[in-house]
């Protein structure tokens, strides 16, 4: 004799499982919705990164106004000039005078970074990455190779995504790290033309038109369009490959080489990729571009120390000039050609 409870169970309907239908319908609705979230949780993560990065580069230019502000000038993109020379740079023979370190390196003790800055060494024991026609010896001891393998993270975007060091520079141990990051040399880069070649000393590296150059330093007085007007360093991408479709791509932050190493110019428009719109200059096949992969366009640390996003359709015009220290572009190719730079 059943009891009321088993009875009621018996005339209790089983309970079945989903359907195979109704398992499609909501593995589909599941999908709908994170379709719908992805692109916000991507959004929110880039947004994370671009402060980030602006953290960086406030850092960055807050480090340079304070080397200013104890050494008189801004500080150079490059210790010393190369092996090529203006005639003001011609009497610099030695290993240390034609360093080929980055203002970045200079940069590390006001960024709270002694202890790496004094293990490079700078101003002694033939400098780092002396110009090759001023070698004696060997300037690659195991602890400066040790921190020119270090990355830094003010020098970084996190958005940008390269490897940390040069992919390609298998023969060192550890390879050169590289960073996001480039100072701001002026307008003049590889279209020239009839002013001057790629490759010129003095207008392109020693004389160009930004704060930032080869050996020349800059002050702050002759900075006339103001401080909050003219860019100081900006973003760059494809930092670590060596070569990109034919391109070269790389960005080692202790070292500069003009178009390539922490010194770029806005000769072509802002986030044009390193592989459009290149010159071959002496090897090298650059554009001297500076773009970031936020999307839109791309973030400067200007001279006062503030920090702005320019959008990637920015006049090209307008753009060149915000790379100038003094006056309009035209003016001051006048100048560098007929006075500055004459004769080089």
């Amino acid at each position: 004799m059943f009891t009321t409870s088993c009875q009621q169970c018996l005339g209790r309907r089983v309970s079945k499982g989903f359907t195979l239908v109704e398992l499609l319908v909501v593995i589909a609705i599941i999908g709908v919705l994170v379709a719908l979230l992805l692109p916000a949780v991507q959004a929110a993560r880039e947004a994370a990164r671009r402060m980030s990065c602006t953290n960086n580069l406030k850092q960055d230019a807050l480090a340079d106004l304070n080397y200013e502000s104890t050494n008189g000038n801004l500080v150079p993109a490059r210790l010393g000039p190369d092996s090529t020379g203006s005639r003001e740079m011609r009497e610099l023979r030695t290993a240390v005078e034609r360093s080929g370190a980055s203002g970045f390196v200079l940069l590390l003790p006001y960024i709270e970074k002694n202890a790496l800055y004094a293990q490079l060494d700078v101003y002694d024991n033939q400098s780092i990455w002396p110009a090759q026609d001023f070698v004696v010896g060997n300037w690659k001891t195991p602890d400066r190779l040790t921190a020119i393998g270090t990355s830094v993270a003010e020098f970084i975007c996190p958005s940008e995504g390269s490897k940390p060091y040069r992919e390609d520079w298998t023969s060192w141990d550890p390879p050169p790290a590289v960073g996001s990051y480039a100072f701001v040399g002026g307008h003049r880069g590889v279209n020239g033309g009839a002013l001057y070649t790629p490759v010129n000393a003095c207008m392109v590296k020693h004389h160009n038109t930004g704060p930032h150059l080869y050996r020349t330093v800059v002050q702050l007085k002759q900075i006339q369009d103001g401080t909050s007007n003219t860019i100081s360093v900006g973003e760059t991408i494809e930092n670590s490959i060596g070569t990109i479709n034919g391109a070269n791509a790389s960005n080692i932050w202790s070292y500069v080489l003009r178009y390539l190493d922490c010194f770029r110019v806005t000769d072509v428009a802002l986030n044009t990729p390193p592989w459009a719109e290149t010159l071959n200059v002496n090897g090298d096949i650059v554009n001297g571009a500076f773009a970031s992969r936020h999307p839109g366009g791309a973030q400067f640390a200007y001279v006062d120390g503030h920090v702005g996003f320019l959008q990637e359709d920015i006049d090209l015009e307008t753009y060149r000039d915000l790379s100038t220290i003094a006056g309009h572009r035209s003016v001051m190719d006048q100048i560098d050609k007929n006075e500055t730079c004459k004769g080089d």
